[in-house]
């Protein structure tokens, strides 16, 4: 074990990592960006390096287009037409990399956006700057929301930052919050995303345990990450959703996993016997 790993583990003992934590993003947060305009509100760095770890607009900027574009396709081919009056939810929004470029469209077309996050900061930012409702969610559900009233769920690097139990605990929510011809999008790291990008030890891991969680402190963070086999994580999927699609990680370029799910009918009543 490195040093640095022993003192990250010394830290998250003592209940000091928070603190580290946040002072390593005010950090980075620090560092000067080349700015971009593409025509959206910009968040401030400190929420960008909330988010992803850099206050870099150009990838923010451009990957939230294309993380988009494509979730809009994988939508449509469900049959979910977003030009149509849909009501999606952005499962952990951030500071609205992707829903910057959906949200308009979606209520353009006569739908409803949602947006949910555990950072108070980043709903409060998206509700000022972006068209939808935004709502602050907790580390565990349920959302205030009624069941079967949304179209179209999608989530880009939130499962990544979540225990198996907690993960589980959203699958069954967000089933709940689905229509019954719903659609879920969810990313999630496999292990081809894990060879090519992960730490050596998690891949190493991933070979004898379907789900490894590094660095287990601030669930819901990205100071947790969370690596699952494909395979594992349909199973998990299974006890709510048919899996309609799961896309592998990208092996010569960054992109997690992507699983299409359609709500799973829910167990018939049992006959009572006379």
């Amino acid at each position: 074990m490195s040093w640095k790993t022993q003192l990250r583990r010394v830290l998250e003992a003592t209940g000091l990592i928070g603190p580290y934590y946040r002072w390593r993003e005010a950090r980075l947060a620090a560092i000067v960006s080349d700015p971009v305009d593409d025509g959206l509100p910009m968040p401030p760095p400190a929420l960008l390096t909330l988010v992803s770890g850099a206050a870099g607009q150009a990838w923010y900027s451009e990957r939230g287009r294309e993380d988009a574009a494509q979730f809009r396709a994988l939508a449509l081919e469900q049959g979910i037409d977003l030009t149509q009056p849909r009501t999606v939810l952005d499962w952990g929004v951030g500071c609205g990399r992707i829903a910057r470029w959906l949200a308009a469209d979606v209520t353009a077309a006569g739908g409803q956006f949602l947006g949910c996050d555990i950072h108070p900061k980043l709903v409060a930012w998206c509700a000022e700057a972006l068209p939808g409702r935004y709502l602050r969610n907790g580390l565990r559900p349920p959302l205030p929301l009624a069941r079967a009233s949304l179209d179209l769920v999608y989530s880009h690097s939130v499962l990544t930052h979540l225990t198996e139990d907690t993960a589980r605990a959203w699958l069954a929510e967000l089933r709940r919050l689905l229509k019954p011809d719903g659609c879920a999008i969810l990313t999630f790291h496999d292990e081809t995303y894990a060879h090519a990008w992960g730490p050596p030890q998690v891949a190493e891991r991933l070979a004898s345990e379907a789900y490894v969680v590094w660095n287990n402190a601030l669930e819901g963070s990205n100071y947790l990450s969370a690596w699952t086999r494909r395979a594992h994580f349909r199973a998990l999927a299974e006890a709510d959703f048919t899996v309609a699609a799961i896309i592998e990680g990208g092996a010569d370029f960054p992109t997690q996993a992507i699983a299409v799910l359609r709500p799973r009918d829910p167990s018939p009543p049992a006959q009572r016997l006379v």
